[in-house]
């Protein structure tokens, strides 16, 4: 279907060329922003959609998917993201959960659990990609999927993975969408929970990320499949650009996680912040 937005911005534009700097041009802009709105906007139709679906849908395999989970002084928070796992109406699943040094009760908790598909190891305060490889290491499902301890899996979402790669066995990778609590905490704007379900682009990729860890699944025993663990922050973005370098990913519009913007003791914005999104950029460049 033809895009109206963009036929007429286009038309513009070959007119703006004529008369006037395009970049400069507010009703481009104006017809740009549009564009990405009903762009949006379709694709949390997709989202909302296959979401009411999913729920009614017969699965035809139940491969185990493994969760990688690493955690760091969040006790409250980690018990919130397991329930989450646990929750999941799909459940051939195995969690584990590795505990990179915590000095709160995170591992008197731990020790509490009784469900034997969950494991729990104890890390030295390596950093959260090299509790990630741990967890990696010892995962044993057909899929990985990965969640933050201060995070949540929608109920729903192992079920969607499952269901992806039955339905696209050439796939190696999916993502999925991911609802952020707060956008813009701290500020009048954007306060209200919104949907992010981007569309892929290498290129662009390769200059933003557009997915969160927790909306990442992949097949087990790829090459890729490891973390940078010089990386203290974006081990996801990096993960995604390596994994995705040689076939596009499959985009499922099913909500994976709800991300939570006000948990203490966050990674994203730290004192590596610049560094590390330098050196991915770096890294990945083509």
């Amino acid at each position: 279907m033809k895009n109206p937005l963009r036929t007429l911005r286009l038309r513009l534009g070959a007119f703006a060329e004529k008369s006037l700097d395009a970049s400069r041009s507010p009703l481009l802009r104006r017809l740009h922003g549009l564009e990405q709105q009903a762009g949006e906007q379709g694709r949390c139709l997709e989202v909302f959609t296959f979401m009411k679906w999913i729920r009614h849908a017969t699965i035809t395999t139940t491969p185990l998917i493994s969760v990688v989970l690493p955690t760091r002084d969040r006790r409250e928070r980690l018990e919130r993201a397991i329930a989450s796992v646990v929750c999941q109406t799909y459940s051939n699943w195995q969690l584990v959960v590795v505990d990179d040094g915590s000095v709160d009760t995170t591992s008197d908790f731990l020790a509490r659990l009784d469900d034997t598909r969950i494991r729990c190891v104890r890390a030295g305060g390596l950093g959260i990609c090299a509790a990630r490889n741990i967890a990696l290491g010892l995962t044993a499902g057909e899929i990985i999927a990965y969640l933050d301890d201060d995070n949540t899996f929608h109920e729903e979402w192992l079920k969607s993975v499952a269901w992806g790669f039955a339905q696209r066995p050439e796939t190696s990778v999916l993502y999925g969408a991911f609802i952020v609590d707060n956008p813009s905490r701290n500020r009048k704007r954007d306060w209200l929970p919104k949907l992010y379900f981007r569309d892929y682009d290498h290129q662009g990729l390769a200059r933003n990320n557009i997915a969160d860890m927790g909306c990442i699944a992949h097949r087990a025993g790829l090459a890729e499949a490891h973390f940078d663990e010089s990386l203290r922050e974006m081990g996801d973005w990096d993960l995604f650009l390596r994994l995705t370098k040689d076939a596009p990913p499959l985009p499922l519009p099913a909500i994976a996680c709800y991300y939570t913007t006000d948990a203490p003791n966050r990674s994203s914005f730290g004192p590596t912040h610049a560094t590390d999104k330098a050196r991915v950029r770096q890294k990945n460049k083509r």
